[in-house]
């Protein structure tokens, strides 16, 4: 049994990539079984060391040889191109902090889905808005996944999409199975049983994932810690420019700050304020 968790990093900020994040894992036992003591929510192991923290509790999943670069990181997990082409912005980092280590047997595989600014306008401004921008991402890296590792039934538990309880129809449309049974529909959570060419596949959808399920909590983790590689390029870029500059998170009330003291920058760069600000 394939036991998959999805998250997202980035999803409320007004600068940076969307990160969404799958981690796999493969086990005939209990779900819960597969909690490790390093695998935890990533904002409680961000408030606590920052990337460092995240950087650590990682270095055994990524699979990399130190010193690890966003180049590496983006060549062996994620599940689109490196998008740094199109972002003068964002170029490349180098992280000494994750070591390679033992992880645990049934882990599999970390998948990784960065999202910046163009593409997340473009999709915030089609019908689905911001929410579907969010779920075809997820879809994208669970499609991934499960090509991956073919035939094998599969639970997945993703942290649930805001206020969203019914997710029945987007699945239809996401993963096209023969049959879908909604088994739950609630607040608590949105669980759903697919049968994907005779594969079974159960999805749940619920609050606080991230923080109750292992393999949903190494998924924020790798969200988190690729949101924040590309964070630090994106300061890194415009602290070139303007000595002495505050880098920024990308959050709205510091991210409005950090526009205001590179405005003459990217008018001199010649770079359009709405290239690097997501719309929604």
């Amino acid at each position: 049994m394939l036991h998959i968790g999805c998250d997202e990093a980035g999803y409320g900020p007004m600068l940076g990539p969307l990160v969404v994040a799958a981690a796999v894992f493969e086990s005939c036992g209990a779900r819960s079984r597969l909690r490790h003591p390093d695998i935890r929510d990533s904002k409680e192991i961000y408030a606590r060391g920052g990337r460092d923290a995240l950087a650590r509790g990682l270095g055994p999943y990524l699979g990399l040889k130190p010193p690890v670069t966003l180049t590496g990181v983006l060549r062996k997990l994620a599940v689109r191109p490196d998008p740094r082409g199109s972002y003068e912005w964002y170029g490349e980092v180098t992280d000494p902090v994750p070591e390679p280590g033992r992880c645990p047997a049934a882990f599999r595989s970390l998948h990784l889905n960065p999202v910046c600014e163009r593409e997340f306008n473009a999709a915030c401004d089609g019908p689905g808005g911001k929410a579907g921008l969010l779920f075809e991402e997820t879809m994208r890296v669970l499609r991934h996944v499960l090509a991956a590792y073919p035939d094998v039934p599969a639970e997945v538990v993703c942290d649930k999409h805001g206020g969203r309880h019914r997710y029945a129809a987007y699945l239809m449309q996401a993963l096209c199975p023969r049959n879908l049974l909604a088994e739950r529909e609630s607040p608590r959570a949105s669980v759903y049983r697919l049968d994907l060419e005779g594969r079974p596949v159960r999805i749940t959808f619920k609050p606080r994932a991230d923080v109750e399920d292992g393999p949903t909590a190494l998924a924020s983790m790798a969200a988190k810690y690729l949101r924040e590689l590309f964070m630090e390029s994106f300061n890194a870029f415009f602290a070139e420019h303007i000595e002495g500059l505050r880098p920024t998170a990308g959050y709205y009330g510091d991210g409005r700050r950090f526009m205001e003291e590179v405005e003459g920058t990217l008018r001199r760069l010649g770079i359009e304020s709405t290239a690097l600000v997501r719309s929604r």
